[in-house]
């Protein structure tokens, strides 16, 4: 076998078995050489399962070229050959002008996430492949990045309560394509490949050059897997500090004990901080690493009587009474607002999936429960909480009125108003972190075992 060479049937078990087990997953398929050879494979390895997963292959249209939506509809077609499901997801709204692809990144990561939510699927499967991990080593050693930006991709990690899978690590784009090749299948050349505009693609071209002095794929892959083992220790401790300080409220926020940093080294205490705006802000990384450094040194650095109140991704950081307390920022806009239908759900605030039952009898708009609805509840803060953190639960308002708060389990003053709504916070499940039991009048705070 060379590096040239199509994969084979008796290499797809291999392959795939992080998947194993799996009712339902999702492929990202673009319609490029990669994602295509993905595809191909992923249907190769179901056919000779006999408890094959359901596969459905989703395509992410970001809208930045006037040929996206076809080449969504050709991937489609493709995916009907093989008998796979489809379906295209839109990022649609205003894109920004800076950062184009770190946000195209954001956006289409959060929208495969979320129709996996709302779908059931247990995994969302990518295509990146050998030298898309050696470039983002690059990447990473040219912002001075520290061990878990040198251990690049990971083969398997979880965002938003989904895990995200990358089985092609290991192989060769020169395989995938020699895949398709063979198969006679042809894919999508997108022009922004060859844009030396971007970083990747200026890095992409240095591959040869690097390879010459030593430097190959294949090496620098092998560092990112050498720091990918100390990141994954350093991440088990930062976990263990989670499952032991942290507690998270189904309504949408946490609290850390600051205790969590007691003879804790830099790189735990950042990856606890971390950890937590990550799962409370909704977003997909963390914050750069700079911005990160500072909130953790003023976090650490505070006198035990000194208030602290800082913002950072979107989560508002305050110290009262002996806790870190992190809950969404409101910001300028305000939190979203949406419509539901009954039998409908849908993904709020990139973080609950929705839920309003069939025989509700009346729409619903799912927003922050906001001061007027703490108001009608008479909720206080108790034991030391912000009340602007429970002001950022999910709520459900008909026709104006408070209709359900899924997160407090008393019954509505208004009851007649009440609806069968839910709302669950994915990331927290997925992180096997425990939560705050008890209805929060009282400041009943149990950790649940």
């Amino acid at each position: 076998m060379t590096a040239a060479d199509p994969i084979r049937d008796d290499e797809l078990e291999a392959l795939f078995a992080p998947l194993a087990g799996e009712e339902a997953i999702g492929l990202a398929v673009s319609g490029g050489a990669d994602s295509t050879a993905l595809m191909v494979l992923a249907a190769r390895w179901a056919g000779r399962c006999s408890d094959a997963p359901r596969l459905i292959v989703l395509t992410v249209d970001h809208g930045l070229r006037p040929e996206s939506a076809g080449e969504a509809v050709k991937v489609a077609k493709l995916a009907r050959r093989l008998g796979l499901g489809h379906e295209t997801l839109s990022w649609t709204g205003d894109k920004p002008t800076a950062n184009l692809q770190a946000a195209a990144r954001e956006a289409r990561y959060r929208l495969l996430i979320e129709r996996a939510v709302l779908s059931g699927l247990g995994a969302i499967v990518v295509a990146h492949h050998l030298e898309d991990q050696a470039e983002t080593v690059l990447m990473r050693l040219a912002r001075g990045s520290g061990v878990d930006g040198l251990a690049a991709m990971a083969p398997a990690r979880w965002i938003g309560g989904i895990r995200l899978v990358r089985p092609l690590l290991d192989v060769p784009k020169a395989r995938l394509v020699a895949t398709l090749e063979t198969a006679g299948i042809g894919w999508i050349e997108d022009p922004s490949n060859e844009n030396t505009a971007f970083e990747r693609i200026r890095l992409r071209r240095l591959l040869p050059v690097l390879a010459g002095e030593g430097l190959t794929p294949e090496r620098l892959a092998a560092t990112a897997r050498r720091m990918r083992k100390a990141s994954d220790a350093l991440e088990a401790d930062a976990l263990s500090r989670l499952a032991a300080f942290a507690r998270f409220h189904p309504g949408g926020f946490g609290a850390l004990d600051p205790a969590a940093f007691a003879d804790c080294p830099e790189e735990i205490a950042l990856r606890l901080v971390a950890r937590l705006l990550t799962a409370v802000g909704g977003t997909v990384y963390p914050p750069r690493q700079e911005r990160l450094e500072a909130l953790v040194e003023a976090i650490r650095s505070r006198d035990d009587g000194r208030r602290l109140k800082r913002t950072l991704a979107g989560v508002v950081v305050e110290a009262r009474r002996g806790r870190l307390w992190f809950y969404r920022e409101a910001g300028r806009e305000g939190m979203p607002e949406i419509p539901l239908l009954p039998g409908e759900k849908a993904i709020w605030d990139h973080r609950f999936k929705v839920t309003l039952a069939a025989g509700a009898g009346t729409p619903v708009v799912v927003g922050p429960l906001g001061p007027d609805g703490r108001a009608v509840l008479g909720l206080t803060s108790a034991e030391g909480m912000p009340a602007a953190a429970l002001e950022t639960m999910p709520a459900a308002f008909a026709a104006g009125r408070l209709a359900a708060v899924p997160a407090f389990s008393a019954t509505l003053p208004d009851a007649a108003s009440a609806v069968p709504f839910s709302a669950v916070w994915e990331e927290p499940r997925g992180l096997r972190l425990r939560s705050f039991t008890g209805d929060i009048p009282g400041g009943v705070f149990r950790a649940s075992d």
